[in-house]
């Protein structure tokens, strides 16, 4: 090891093989090999396996599969036993793996928790048994210190003609393909399609464009009107996002939610919206016109750690406001997955003065006994079962039934899909009174909001001053 003082006063440091002989090939053989499980640290390159003998050499027709293997939650196993115990799994993974796979295979570590494969094959079929074996075998128990845990592997697979493709870019299709496993549920095997990692590139393309959107003010909110029927009132106004796209107009959001459910920007877009919506009730408020705004929450961002804490921040900026002027809306389904979690959440809400109403309400086999336990202010039927009511006996009766509950549970009950007076009146004459729908309004941008409270509550469509040619 030399250094030598250089002209901006660092010092350049180099180094020189020292070791010879024995020694030197072992300092060799090291650094290519991990040191924890002793299994080389990369894969060898298409010209390096072209030095080693195989008894099928010349086989045109073999393929070559490079696996990527991924252990799901590995940080469980470290958070049981520790990052000894930890180390001592990952020395077994190494070793189930050597002596189940055919000698002529190549086992790599290369990363902490992440393996890979270079086998040879003359099927698809024949790659995809072996690989269920092996994740079979990487499923069995593992025991340490009295205790056990199990694992559970994903694998995403790179299949090619020998030769077609450099393995350290088959490498990077494997590890696409993992993405996919994982995506899918984890514990199985994906095989790398270049139409689907070309479609997931241009999915990453566009939550960027997201994200820059969000940064330049793109996305705005529309404004649904919910009301009072009987007493010819408006009650609030549901909060829906829009994107003003600088070349593609104004999209819904079935254009681009659906591509950042499972991902971080959902959580950045409804902390966004949560934050519009208390700051354009505060400016209402200073008009004269006080409501409540409703909000939209998906499952991956209530369960944030986070977000109570982002909550109260958002509401603390605007002290004018009363308790109940924000409510958030959650979907039935999200809560019997995360029952626990949605309680703990919902709670917390009400702490902070913010009603919880479950949205989508008909769709998720809710129970008496599981609403019970979910302290939500208003449940919401979904529109489906509201849209066929006129039609459809069926519909009418699980909108009659669901009512039923609300009552019973001490519940707010609103409707979704008031398309017309008429689903209006069979709705009253059941017993509820809360809708939302086009048969009341669209969504409406916010500096028209003022006027069409005014001019709704002057002459309802429900009200004693409804004319017949409103009705009708």
């Amino acid at each position: 090891m030399r250094g030598e003082r250089m002209d901006d006063r660092c010092i350049l440091w180099t180094f020189g093989l020292a070791a010879r002989g024995v020694r030197g090939e072992r300092l060799d053989m090291l650094s290519r090999h991990d040191a924890l499980t002793r299994l080389p640290n990369r894969i060898p390159s298409i010209e390096e396996l072209g030095q080693t003998p195989h008894a099928h050499d010349g086989d045109s027709d073999r393929l070559l599969a490079v696996v990527y293997l991924d252990i799901d939650r590995f940080r469980d196993v470290n958070d049981k036993f520790g990052p000894s115990g930890g180390d001592a799994v990952l020395r077994e993974v190494a070793r189930r793996l050597r002596t189940a796979l055919p000698p002529d295979a190549v086992a790599a570590r290369v990363g902490g928790d992440e393996f890979a494969l270079l086998l040879s094959f003359t099927t698809r079929q024949q790659c995809e048994a072996l690989l269920q074996q092996l994740l079979a075998r990487l499923a069995h128990p593992y025991r340490l210190q009295d205790r056990s845990a199990r694992l559970r592997v994903s694998a995403g697979v790179a299949l090619m003609a020998h030769g077609e493709q450099p393995t350290e870019v088959m490498l990077q299709h494997a590890q696409r393909a993992v993405f996919f496993a994982k995506r899918a549920g984890g514990s199985q095997v994906h095989f790398f399609d270049a139409a689907q990692a070309l479609e997931e590139q241009q999915e990453q393309l566009f939550r960027q464009r997201i994200k820059e959107g969000l940064v330049r003010n793109e996305f705005i909110l529309a404004y649904q009107p919910k009301v009072d029927m009987q007493r010819g009132v408006v009650i609030g106004f549901e909060a829906l996002i829009r994107w003003q796209h600088p070349e593609r107009g104004l999209l819904q959001p079935a254009a681009f939610v659906p591509l950042i459910e499972d991902h971080e920007l959902v959580e950045q877009i409804g902390d966004w919206a949560i934050g519009e919506a208390v700051r354009q009730a505060a400016q209402w408020f200073a008009l004269g016109v006080k409501t409540s705004v409703s909000v939209n929450i998906s499952p991956r961002h209530l369960l944030r750690p986070d977000f109570i804490e982002r909550l109260a921040l958002h509401l603390k900026c605007f002290p004018q406001l009363h308790a109940g002027v924000l409510e958030l809306e959650i979907l039935e389904t999200t809560a019997i997955k995360d029952f626990g979690a949605v309680a703990d959440f919902i709670g917390d809400c009400n702490e902070l003065g913010v009603p919880i109403t479950m949205d989508d309400f008909g769709t998720g086999y809710s129970s008496l006994t599981y609403l019970r336990q979910l302290p939500v202010a208003t449940l919401k039927l979904d529109q489906s079962f509201v849209r066929g009511m006129l039609e459809d006996a069926e519909d009418r009766a699980i909108v009659e039934g669901i009512l039923v509950m609300a009552r019973g549970l001490g519940r707010k009950a609103i409707a979704e899909g008031v398309e017309s007076v008429a689903h209006g009146d069979a709705l009253m004459a059941l017993g509820c009174t809360l809708g939302q729908g086009y048969g009341i309004a669209k969504p409406l941008p916010a500096d028209q909001i003022p006027d069409w409270i005014a001019d709704f509550e002057r002459s309802p469509p429900w009200g004693r001053t409804a004319t017949v040619e409103q009705l009708g």
